[in-house]
């Protein structure tokens, strides 16, 4: 009897034991899984550092990408983050700092050729899409006029590193859709020969500020140039010109502003090789001008220029020496056809520039 008892009482002994350890047990446990350092606190912040080191990530990445998208411009191919806002073009027709980042842009985007009709590029945050045909305006001598897109990396750069990096071609280039001398007809020379061509005119040293016959690079723009608004935004290229009027090799120089030659307007000419009146080809044909697709003995109204909207269809000249004889220049007449005329002959100027 008294064994029984004895096994009794240790039994409830042990019974005690393994409750009071498992209420110890349950208690670590119950701390463990709730209390300040539970496993659960501990996971969640575990959860919330890593949420948070992914922000960071992604925060640095967007800044990074916004850094290099401010200072290269960003193509076509530009990767943001959202909708990017598209700016009009008429909110920048005259912004000529802001249109120079759009041609940086342009330039280094290299799936933008001259053969493009648009180009899409984003700089500082927002969406420019420029089209061949597109009208701008700059001031000459204070007076607004009227400038028209071309095309894009057309024209060959003489300082590649122009936009701050190597870049091949200016990304947009222009011509002036009225005449930038206005009412005023000019000589393309002061006496009747275009011998040489386009190099030793006296148009192309008025245009540029030359002084002598020679090839002057890297200078800012100066002569007649000068007077523009958007003068400090304008590049530099090189220009093809025919050197003999009935021979068929040219020779370059390096203009801010110039003519536009027959082969830059025309795809077609008096004979196989030629172009308009031009015994050969200077330059591509312009992106805008292909879109029109003149042929160089009919009727074009596209070719129309005036010297203000009311006023009359004025003959312009272009930079070729006409096929025919060493005394005369071509140029796009009121009807759209190729001419020929002495070089001291006075018509109208309507340049091209690059920026």
């Amino acid at each position: 009897m008294g064994e029984k008892k004895a096994a009794a009482g240790i039994t409830l002994v042990a019974l005690v034991v393994t409750i009071v350890v498992l209420l110890i047990l349950s208690g670590i446990t119950i701390m463990y899984v709730s209390g300040e350092n539970s496993i659960i606190k501990k996971a969640q912040e575990a959860r919330n550092n890593t949420e948070q080191a992914i922000q960071r990530e992604q925060d640095e990445i967007g800044e990074l990408a916004n850094l290099l998208n401010k200072e290269y411009g960003g193509g076509q191919g530009s990767d943001t983050e959202g909708p990017i806002p598209e700016v009009p073009v008429e909110e920048i027709r005259s912004d000529w700092e802001k249109i120079n980042k759009i041609a940086k842009a342009i330039a280094s985007d290299s799936t933008i050729t001259y053969e493009a009709t648009q180009a899409k590029v984003t700089v500082e945050g927002k969406s420019y899409t420029i089209k061949v045909g597109d009208i701008f305006e700059v001031q000459y001598n204070g007076e607004a006029k009227r400038v028209r897109v071309l095309g894009f990396n057309h024209d060959r750069l003489v300082n590649k590193a122009i936009y701050g990096g190597q870049h091949s071609n200016a990304g947009i280039s222009f011509e002036f859709y009225d005449f930038m001398l206005g009412t005023t007809p000019n000589k393309i020379n002061t006496s009747a020969t275009n011998t040489e061509g386009w190099a030793v005119t006296q148009m192309r040293k008025d245009l540029n500020g030359y002084t002598t016959d020679d090839v002057v690079q890297n200078i800012e723009v100066g002569g007649q140039g000068a007077n523009l608004s958007n003068q400090q935004y304008i590049k530099q290229v090189v220009k093809n010109y025919i050197t003999t009027y009935n021979i068929g090799g040219t020779s370059s120089s390096n203009d801010y502003l110039w003519l536009l030659s027959c082969s830059e307007v025309w795809n077609s000419g008096y004979s196989e090789k030629a172009h308009g009146y031009a015994v050969t080809k200077e330059g591509h044909q312009y992106q805008y001008y292909r879109g029109i697709n003149p042929t160089w003995n009919e009727e074009n109204t596209n070719f129309i220029k005036k010297p203000n909207d009311s006023g009359t269809a004025r003959d312009w000249w272009l930079r070729s020496p006409g096929y025919s004889g060493a005394g005369g220049f071509c140029y796009a007449g009121t009807n759209g056809k190729c001419g020929i005329e002495a070089a001291t002959l006075r018509m109208y100027v309507a340049p091209g520039f690059c920026v």
